[in-house]
């Protein structure tokens, strides 16, 4: 039996015929054909109704769970809270709700350009939203207290409401968590990697607290044959940066690290106080650990060369109008409304330029490179500017202009080298030899300049890369060597380039010399020679068989090795000597080095690297 309200909304009744009182006074938005369900109206907006049923339990209402049947208050005054906190702990509803779900993008294939969404349910974790966040902060250098401003935590929320976010002390130890999780796995790839361990380290100062910073990366070759680069230290040093307070903060990094006896090399900048940290760090370590002896422990950064190599090139010829260019720089970018102004007549004048004016940092040569580059596209621009704006003084003179764009030309090749040398994975020694013999063939051309600052510049030059690059190509010659493409080919080519016949012949020798010592000395550390034999001790008493029987057939075997040794040759020898170029093959290699550098204008500033 049922009866109907002020509404006309038909209500159920209890077997006794006892009205029970309904609060809702919409019409019902869905009905059931059991009688003891009560109808969810438009006034349940809640979206937890949609896992639960209205049921008349006797006297009362309750509400049933979809999915495990659990009765649980359901009247107008018990609210929603419980029935949503049910939900979460419920042991057997599945994730239907779309609010539940994600959209994921994956690929049928590598070659797919566009994802295929598939929608599928998503759980939330607050450890994650942690982790991630950690993370963030991280690589973008920001502030931990970001985590206490209320926009940040405003954001948050909106993102994902379930997110609490953490407060700063409790970041703080998520980083540090995230630190020691990558600490560890640092140790672990270095503690399996086979081989030796080089080291680069620099000093950085921090711009917020002029603080200084030693920067020690770790280079090495892992078990899969893959170069790896890691950070093993950054720390504070405090000052006075001497010598001595270096060397013990950089000793004590490859100390905590237990690499004492797997150093191969420390590359570091050229300056006489470096020089002197590692004369120092020489005799703390081991020699016999170091690669012969220490040789090639001290080794010099390639780009670090290059830029002082540019500097005294260009310090010689054109500092002034160097320093010239760079005043102009800044002036033009002091202020929006200057660079507003310089913007408007570039565009009137030299349309096709695009680029904005770049002040260099005047340590690195390359981005001094960059700044005249673009500049010069603009000269006419800071022509025209100089006669319209009194404050504008000293501007470059056409002089300086000449100057700059003939050597910017010259210096191309040096920028192309120092972006080769600048890389992370694909840079190896093997690829550097080539580029440095590229350079000083360059070089060496523009002695042959019809410009007088051209030629000042290259003598300059080539007197400080002989001072650098001689031990340096010894390790990288090497490398090339040991490039199955090149053996000693392309050695040759290149130092019949620079040396006359005499000294062709010693400087081979002297590459070919450091080879075989570097293998032998690997190895004697690897119980092995270079020649096969492979001899075994006579045993005299261990055979089952007479001492006749036992000594015939070991002086048979001895026979045999005798024999073999008389033949030996050495590894490196069969590697040398196998699949050397035929003369038709070694004339292609020379010939198309050769046509890459005759087909350079030396006057020009191409000669020397080719681009590919």
């Amino acid at each position: 039996m049922t009866s109907k309200n002020e509404n006309n909304a038909s209500v159920p009744t209890s077997a006794s015929n006892t009205p029970i009182a309904i609060d809702d006074d919409e019409s019902p938005l869905e009905t059931n054909s059991d009688p003891s369900l009560l109808p969810i109206t438009s006034r349940h907006t809640s979206a937890v109704w949609s896992d639960f049923k209205r049921k008349r339990v006797g006297d009362v209402i309750k509400a049933e769970c979809n999915h495990c049947s659990k009765l649980l208050a359901g009247g107008s005054k018990a609210g929603t809270t419980h029935l949503k906190d049910h939900i979460k702990i419920c042991p057997k509803r599945v994730c239907q709700d779309l609010r539940q779900t994600r959209m994921f993008g994956t690929k049928k294939n590598l070659n797919d350009k566009n994802d295929t969404m598939t929608l599928a349910p998503y759980e939330f974790h607050q450890e994650d939203g942690r982790r991630d966040l950690a993370e963030m902060i991280i690589l973008h250098e920001y502030p931990i207290s970001m985590v206490e401003h209320i926009g940040f935590r405003k954001y948050s929320k909106t993102l994902q409401p379930g997110f609490k976010v953490p407060s700063r002390n409790t970041t703080r130890k998520d980083i540090m968590k995230r630190y020691e999780l990558e600490k560890e796995n640092v140790a672990t790839l270095l503690r399996k990697a086979k081989g030796k361990i080089a080291l680069t380290t620099d000093m950085w100062t921090a711009d917020n607290q002029r603080k200084g910073y030693m920067a020690v990366t770790s280079h090495f070759i892992d078990n899969t044959w893959k170069l790896q680069s890691r950070i093993i230290r950054f720390l504070y040093v405090p000052a006075p940066h001497t010598a001595e307070v270096l060397a013990d903060a950089l000793k004590e990094s490859i100390q905590s690290w237990n690499l004492d006896l797997r150093l191969s090399s420390i590359t570091v900048d050229n300056c006489s106080t470096n020089d002197a940290m590692m004369e120092i760090l020489k005799g703390v370590f081991p020699y016999g650990s170091l690669l012969l002896r220490g040789d090639f422990f001290h080794m010099r950064c390639c780009a670090h060369i290059l830029n002082l190599i540019v500097q005294d090139g260009l310090s010689a010829v054109v500092s002034n109008g160097v320093q010239r260019i760079r005043d102009s720089v800044v002036f033009w970018t002091a202020s929006d409304k200057r660079v507003q102004r310089f913007e408007q007549v570039a565009k009137q004048i030299t349309p096709e330029c695009s680029r904005k004016l770049a002040l260099d940092c005047k340590t690195r040569w390359n981005s001094t490179y960059e700044m005249l580059s673009i500049a010069t596209s603009y000269k006419e621009v800071f022509v025209v500017l100089s006669a319209r704006n009194n404050l504008y003084k000293n501007p470059p003179t056409p002089e300086d202009w000449e100057k700059v764009e003939k050597i910017c030309e010259h210096l191309e090749v040096f920028s192309k080298t120092t972006l080769n040398f600048s890389g992370t994975n694909y840079p190896t020694a093997n690829l550097y030899f080539p580029k440095i013999c590229a350079l000083r063939i360059a070089i060496s051309g523009w002695l042959l300049s019809p410009h007088d600052y051209v030629r000042k510049m290259a003598d300059i030059m080539l007197q400080k890369y002989n001072k650098y690059w001689a031990s340096v190509n010894g390790l990288m010659g090497v490398a090339t060597i040991l490039d199955p493409r090149y053996k000693m080919a392309l050695i040759r080519f290149y130092f019949a380039k620079f040396f006359n016949e005499h000294d062709f012949e010693i400087e081979v020798s002297r590459i070919s010399d450091l080879l075989r010592r570097l293998v032998d000395e690997y190895g004697s550390k690897m119980g092995k020679t270079q020649g096969s034999s492979n001899q075994q001790a006579f045993d005299l008493g261990s055979s089952s068989k007479s001492n006749e029987e036992t000594f015939m057939q070991e002086f048979a075997e001895f026979l045999q090795q005798d024999k073999d040794s008389s033949h030996d040759i050495s590894d490196l020898d069969k590697y040398l000597d196998c699949g050397e170029f035929k003369d038709d093959e070694y004339a292609k290699l020379v010939g198309e080095l050769e046509e890459g550098f005759e087909t350079c204008d030396i006057d020009s500033g191409t000669s020397g690297l080719c681009t590919e």
